[in-house]
Parts: C-alpha cells; sequence; structure tokens
C-alpha cells in the first residue's frame, strides 16, 4: 500500500505557539540578566537559561524550511525555485530589522553607558549591523543590539539551505536519495560540537566571535532537519527503526515533556557553565550546546507528529491569541532589548539592583504593542508583496499537472475530480503524513451476499 497522499497548503497552528514561547523566553532571559535575577537567587538557574529560546528558533528554521526541498526529491512536491526562496526569507527578515535599526538611532544613537563598559557605535558599526555582518568582525558593540547575532546565523542557513539541498537530494531514486540525507545530516550535526571544541581551543578564533557563527549551530538545524524528513522518509519504506521511535514518542507527548523537562533541568546546573556572562570551558559549552538541541527536539517532537492528539499543551499553543502572539514573535524578538534599555533608564533602574517584577511586564508590553504595529505596517505587506511578485511567471512554484486519464468504458463509474493546482508556501509546512505508513486494509468484494433458506421448521414430536 502506497503512503496516503500528502496535501500541500497546510499550516500547523501550534508552531505559532512555539515561536511565542521562544520570543518571551529570550525577553525574560535579558531583563533577567539585566535586573541581577538571572545571576543570582532562586530563579537564576532557570532565567539564566531561557536563552533556549534561541534553539527553539532554529529548530523550527530547519524543519519549515527544508521541507519542501526534501518532498521536491521524491516527487512529493515541485522543486523549490531558490531565488524566490531567498527574495521570501528577506522579506521576512529586513524590513523589521531595518525599522529596528532606525528606532535604535533614533533613541540610542551612539550608546551610552548604563552598568556595562561598551564602545562607542561608529557610522562603520552601523553598516555592518545593516548588512547582518557586524559578527565576522568581532564586533558587536551597541548594548541595544546584542542579540542580532542570531538573527545573522539565521541569514547564513538560508543562504546555505538551497546548496545544502542541492548536494544531498541529488538524484532520482527515492531510497538513495534517503540514505543520501542519512550522510548529510549526521555530517551537519557533526559540524556543531566539533567547531565548538575548534574554536575553544584557538583564542583567535574565539576572539573574533566564531562561536556566534553558522558552524556553530548546524546541529541544531540538522535536528529540525530530521524531523521535516520523517513523512517523506516513510513515503519511500526509508529509515524504519527511527521512524517506529518517532511514532511511539510521538504519540506518548507526555513522556516526550519529560524528557525535555529533565534535560532542560540538567542545563541549569553549573554542568552547561555560569549564569553570568563568564566565559564557559569547552566541555561546559558543549553540555549546554547538547542539552539545548535535545531538549528542543523532544519538545518539538510531539507537536509536529501526524499522530492525532488533543492533548491540553497543543489546545494552549492553537489558542487563537496565543497564536497571535506567534504571528508578532519575530518583531517581539527584534525590538525588546532597545525598549527595555529605555524603560531601565526612565525607571533609573541599576544593573543586578533587581525590578524584575517591574521590568519584564513593561518590556513586554511595549516589545508586543510595536512587534503588533511592526507586522501590520512592514512585516505582513512586505511578505504579501514578494509573494505576489515571486509567483509570477518562472518564479511560479505550482505542483505537477496530473496525466490526463485514458477514456473510461462506457459502463465505467465516474472519474474522480481531478485534484487542483496548489501553490507552494515557503512560510508554512504542509499536513504531515504518517511516519509509519498504514497496515493496508483487506480487500472488499462487491459481490451480493447470498440469501440462505431458512431453516426448516420443526414439529412437535421433535
Amino acid at each position: 500500500m502506497t503512503a496516503p497522499t500528502v496535501k500541500a497548503g497546510g499550516h500547523l497552528d501550534v508552531l505559532d505557539g512555539v515561536r511565542a514561547i521562544a520570543a518571551f523566553a529570550v525577553v525574560g532571559t535579558h531583563v533577567g540578566f539585566q535586573t541581577g535575577r538571572a545571576v543570582e537567587g532562586f530563579w537564576a538557574p532557570f532565567l539564566a537559561r531561557l536563552d533556549f529560546g534561541v534553539t527553539l528558533f532554529f529548530l523550527l528554521s530547519g524543519f519549515l524550511l527544508y521541507r519542501p526541498f526534501v518532498e521536491s526529491a521524491l516527487d512529493l512536491r515541485p522543486r523549490p525555485e531558490s531565488k524566490a526562496f531567498l527574495w521570501r526569507r528577506f522579506a521576512r527578515i529586513f524590513p523589521a530589522y531595518w525599522a529596528l535599526l532606525v528606532l535604535t538611532m533614533l533613541i540610542r544613537p551612539w550608546e551610552h553607558d548604563v552598568g556595562f563598559t561598551v564602545q562607542k557605535t561608529t557610522w562603520t558599526d552601523w553598516i555592518e549591523y545593516a548588512t547582518l555582518t557586524h559578527i565576522y568582525f568581532g564586533d558587536n558593540p551597541h548594548q541595544a543590539l546584542t542579540h542580532i547575532w542570531s538573527l545573522t546565523v539565521e541569514m547564513s542557513f538560508y543562504l546555505a539551505l538551497p546548496l545544502i539541498a542541492a548536494v544531498s537530494l541529488k538524484g532520482r531514486r527515492p531510497r538513495r536519495i534517503m540514505r543520501r540525507q542519512t550522510v548529510a545530516l549526521a555530517v551537519l550535526f557533526a559540524i556543531g560540537p566539533l567547531w565548538g571544541l575548534v574554536v575553544h581551543q584557538i583564542p583567535t578564533l574565539r576572539d573574533q566571535l566564531a562561536l556566534q557563527w553558522l558552524p556553530a549551530y548546524l546541529d541544531w538545524f540538522a535536528l529540525g532537519m530530521i524531523l521535516a524528513c520523517l513523512p517523506s522518509a516513510a513515503s519511500v519504506d526509508a529509515w524504519p527503526r527511527l521512524r517506529k521511535l518517532a511514532e511511539d514518542l510521538a504519540t506518548a507527548p507526555g513522556t516526550c515533556w519529560i524528557i525535555a523537562g529533565i534535560l532542560f533541568s540538567l542545563s541549569m546546573t553549573p554542568v552547561a557553565g555560569p549564569y553570568t556572562l563568564e566565559a564557559a570551558t569547552t566541555s561546559q559549552w558543549l553540555a549546554k550546546h547538547l542539552l539545548y538541541g535535545a531538549t528542543a527536539f523532544f519538545m518539538l517532537l510531539p507537536l509536529v507528529s501526524p499522530a492525532p492528539g488533543t492533548h491540553p499543551l497543543r489546545r494552549v499553543l492553537t489558542d487563537k491569541r496565543v497564536r497571535w502572539l506567534g504571528e508578532i514573535s519575530y518583531g517581539v524578538f527584534l525590538f525588546h532589548l532597545v525598549l527595555m534599555f529605555t524603560l531601565v533608564d526612565a525607571l533609573n533602574l541599576e544593573l543586578f539592583r533587581g525590578g524584575f517584577s517591574t521590568l519584564f511586564p513593561l518590556t513586554v508590553l511595549a516589545a508586543v504593542v510595536v512587534a503588533a504595529i511592526s507586522y501590520r505596517v512592514l512585516e505582513r505587506p512586505a511578505q504579501a508583496y514578494v509573494r505576489r511578485r515571486t509567483r509570477r511567471g518562472a518564479a511560479d512554484i505550482q505542483a505537477v499537472q496530473p496525466t490526463p486519464a485514458a477514456p473510461a468504458a462506457p459502463a465505467a463509474a465516474p472519474a474522480e475530480p481531478v485534484e487542483p493546482v496548489v501553490r507552494w508556501d515557503y512560510d508554512q509546512p504542509v499536513q504531515l503524513g504518517p511516519w509509519v505508513p498504514e497496515q493496508p486494509a483487506s480487500e472488499k468484494t462487491t459481490e451480493p451476499i447470498p440469501r440462505l433458506p431458512p431453516p426448516a421448521q420443526r414439529g412437535p414430536s421433535d
């Protein structure tokens, strides 16, 4: 039995909620550090590790963006057009980001000391920020833009993804393609930890912020790419043991989240490094890095699973208010730091001297308001415009037209309706098919059931 057809155009609403969690986790860790609550005290281990939100963002990117490439290679979807893909990622990232730079230049143009020792931001720095190249010069002087390193990593991944797909998905035999995927994903997964080990041994690379470059996080993206490959692997009956294990875990979401909770708890211990900006040792960096990746994988596994589920967390994450926060989460991530430091100045809060209960809700409120404006005025119009432009002419991504059926016999049943052409949306996943193909159903006969004669009537003497 062939795997069920996968329909295009689906949208995993639950992932909007995950984006919201990731964005507000980053806000929490920054406010916690500023107020000292992430440095010492009962909540310090938890608040200090909420930078885990970046890990969630990276795994989501690997999952969402790699899926169309995998499906096109297995003839389930049209091949994504690289130019259209890159234009859409540009529209997703840069309009709101450049708005952040303008806002930052207006209200905090050259940065000033509020507790840290910071450099004066020069025009060269602003050019580097505008082109997302600042981390390659070993310089990140502006306090309100220290989180943008992760955006540079995302853009690097967007640029590398079409090339990764072209190399790892080359060929026409699905089984061979999936074997090549096994090797490619294993290599990507190995690069991240190995890069970290090398950088820790070379002080020059560490001084150049090489731990903030793409190679250090390829393993996180690879984990998301593995989740993207599972449904397509089922369509060609590849990775049977991994699919069976993933299916068993995904159908027990509580187990997955208990595992994720244990792993995250381990990351809150000193084994994963200090809570301050003090440099972690090689083993501490590696432990934290691997624990974060594993935590995010087990957290997302039941949420992207095709197995039906109505567990409470899924219902919470698909609530329309949570989904709306997920839609504007990119703006929340972008603007929260500049707004937080502006509030710190306005409230005259000193570094590490408390104020979390005041600063956190005010930062969240300000970030949500600005992010909502950014989404409506900049992000959504820019994405809609580029989406319309890339759907014209050669950039129009459509499903392959079905082959016309042979003429039906006069007495044949009416032909099934032809499925309409669908367009691929790079920003959304499709509705997922099963990771483990269903067992074939027993064949049904169309012959009438014969009528049996009634039993003979029994006499009184019988």
